[in-house]
């Protein structure tokens, strides 16, 4: 075996970032995202908040552009931190209890079939291998979401470190996101591996870190050179793992 851990990016990694094809009406990546006001107008009824849909969706627009301004477009933030200001300007109060089931609302759903082909079984063959993984996924989403989202499709008990930019107000491709992750996961010093789709945020941050980089190339896209392994297919990257014959 050639790592002692291996830690994945999330969207275009293990999941397609805009899934469509094999995938039920209402359940695209596009429908989910659009519904993301719809869902917290709902969660605010729920809550016992009367309030107008248009001037939800207006004031959730307007807050989020604040926040990402302020983050300089940087996911160091998460939805809660939106929510948390969205509440004031509808004339409601800034409770973080609320603002954490809207933010969880707000996320909507993951769905299995947006996994890339192979995924499932390509963890499981690791984690029987007895490799070590972990996550490490710049996102607005809040942890306790993404969580959620991770235990839907079947994926969370693959990564039992899971270090995600909002939370922790740190981003790729600053390297001290890596350092980070290998010190919770108690593997700082290690043979590390990152496997990314983005040739910036991924492959040279996690090479800037010291790591070893391994490339879920985009469909189309031209090889990575500063990539230790380049594949198409994710089954494709257990023989460069797992030190076989041909995955070099």
């Amino acid at each position: 075996m050639r790592f002692d851990a291996v830690f994945f990016d999330s969207g275009g990694t293990l999941y397609q970032l805009e899934p469509s094809a094999g995938v039920e009406p209402g359940t695209t990546r596009p429908e989910i995202d659009q519904r993301g006001a719809t869902r917290v107008v709902k969660a605010l009824e729920g809550l016992g908040h009367a309030c107008d849909p248009a001037r939800v969706a207006e004031a959730l627009d307007a807050t989020f552009r604040e926040v990402r301004a302020r983050h300089a477009k940087k996911l160091t933030y998460h939805f809660a931190d939106v929510m948390q200001e969205l509440l004031p300007k509808l004339g409601l109060p800034a409770r973080p209890e609320e603002a954490a089931c809207l933010a969880d609302a707000y996320a909507g759903p993951r769905y299995k079939s947006w996994l890339f082909p192979g995924t499932l079984e390509t963890l499981q063959a690791l984690a029987d291998a007895g490799v070590s993984m972990g996550l490490i996924a710049n996102t607005a989403v809040p942890s306790w979401s993404m969580d959620r989202a991770f235990h839907g499709v079947g994926l969370l008990s693959f990564f039992p470190t899971r270090i995600y930019s909002g939370d922790e107000r740190l981003a790729k491709p600053d390297a001290r996101i890596f350092h980070l992750a290998a010190e919770r996961a108690g593997v700082a010093g290690k043979r590390l591996l990152y496997v990314g789709d983005s040739i910036e945020y991924d492959i040279v941050a996690a090479k800037n870190a010291g790591w070893a980089a391994a490339h879920k190339r985009p469909e189309g896209s031209a090889p990575c050179s500063q990539a230790d392994c380049a594949f198409d297919r994710t089954p494709d990257l257990l023989p460069f793992v797992l030190g076989k014959a041909g995955g070099a």
